[in-house]
């Protein structure tokens, strides 16, 4: 699948980005999961958590994560090979009231009804009858853990904050389950009815992702950590592609990009932006997304303009000069287009509550 519509990214990664200040942490991925990206999942998440919460709250939310995780690898569907649903879903969003996890994957009809019929007692269940029912089964060993419904999903439920929300919908002669748990950031204030549309966020992302074959989403604070666990993400998940091939390099160019241009009005150690990795055919693209100053609006667009009229030549000659010292402006994004051998898309958004956002789109194709 390619991206029919290029401006469906960009509108993908704004909308994610605009909400940056409130939900201030996300992370999705969608496509074939193994234990290298899941541990690489968890340690781009656990230095977020601990840095935005308390190690109470970090550990709850980690645990279903991990929970999460082991559930879609385990059951992620290996036959839509090359298809929009092959392999799992996993996002976390931490919203101003509560951290949200979505596992999702494909399930054949059976399958379905079974979860259903499952998931329906457990959701029905208030928390000291779930206790009882996860000692239950743990003595007479009712539940077997096939279909992802065992004692594990129980033991979820119990360390939610609210009622687990569930959906399946219809796909290619089965449905996409999609699960979602909570974890509230304040459990005496914490709104239960908020969790179903936390649920149907997480599916419109999905869906957008799919939209335009979107395989990682991240916005938070690009400092150092999360680019070096955002380059071991990409460099797993694309590792038996050739096309996959120098993405690295890109990525530390783009987010070196968006440390020098982000506007951050607060005191935290990175600089808060998105960051998108798109397949694309022949290869992949990569976006980035950021609020800049008013000031620099203007600025920025007439570097991009001059930045990708410029020849090969050209390119190299700016280069050379700024290695000789005679600095340039936009020499990092001369590098970008130098390495991608493409014009650098971009886009400004701008909306009168907020700073203009700035996005870029780098594309690295055969």
């Amino acid at each position: 699948m390619t991206d029919t519509n290029p401006k469906k990214a960009f509108d993908l990664i704004y909308e994610s980005g605009k909400s940056i200040e409130t939900d201030q942490f996300q992370f999705a991925c969608r496509g074939n999961f193994n234990s290298s990206i899941t541990d690489n999942i968890l340690f781009l998440t656990e230095g977020n958590l601990l840095s935005l919460d308390s190690p109470k709250i970090a550990k709850k939310v980690y645990y279903l994560m991990v929970e999460g995780l082991q559930n879609i690898t385990r059951h992620q569907d290996k036959t839509q090979e090359g298809g929009s649903y092959e392999g799992g879903l996993f996002i976390i969003n931490r919203h101003k009231e509560a951290y949200s996890i979505t596992n999702g994957n494909w399930v054949a009809g059976e399958i379905k009804e079974m979860l259903e019929d499952r998931l329906g007692t457990i959701s029905n269940k208030e928390q000291a009858e779930l206790k009882e029912y996860y000692f239950e089964i743990l003595n007479n060993s009712g539940f077997s853990s096939k279909g992802g419904a065992g004692l594990g999903l129980v033991d979820m439920a119990r360390k939610s904050s609210g009622k687990l929300s569930y959906q399946f919908v219809p796909i290619n002669d089965g449905y996409f389950y999609y699960l979602n748990l909570c974890i509230a950031i304040d459990k005496e204030t914490f709104d239960e009815t908020l969790t179903e549309s936390y649920l149907n966020q997480a599916i419109v992302v999905h869906n957008e992702m799919i939209d335009c074959n979107a395989q990682i989403i991240f916005k938070g604070l690009l400092n150092e950590d999360n680019v070096n666990h955002l380059s071991n993400q990409i460099d797993t998940a694309v590792s038996d592609d050739p096309n996959g091939d120098g993405l690295g390099i890109v990525m530390t160019e783009l987010l070196r990009n968006v440390a020098k241009h982000a506007y951050n009005h607060s005191n935290d150690i990175g600089k808060p932006g998105v960051f998108l990795l798109q397949r694309v055919a022949g290869g992949y693209a990569m976006l980035s997304g950021n609020f800049i100053l008013e000031s620099a609006r203007d600025h920025l667009d007439k570097i991009m303009h001059e930045i990708n009229v410029l020849t090969a030549e050209d390119l190299n000659d700016y280069i050379k000069k700024n290695a000789e010292g005679d600095h340039t402006r936009g020499t990092g994004l001369m590098q970008l287009r130098k390495i991608s051998g493409h014009s650098i898309a971009h886009e400004i958004f701008v909306h009168f509550t907020t700073p203009p956002f700035f996005i870029l789109k780098i594309q690295l194709t055969k």
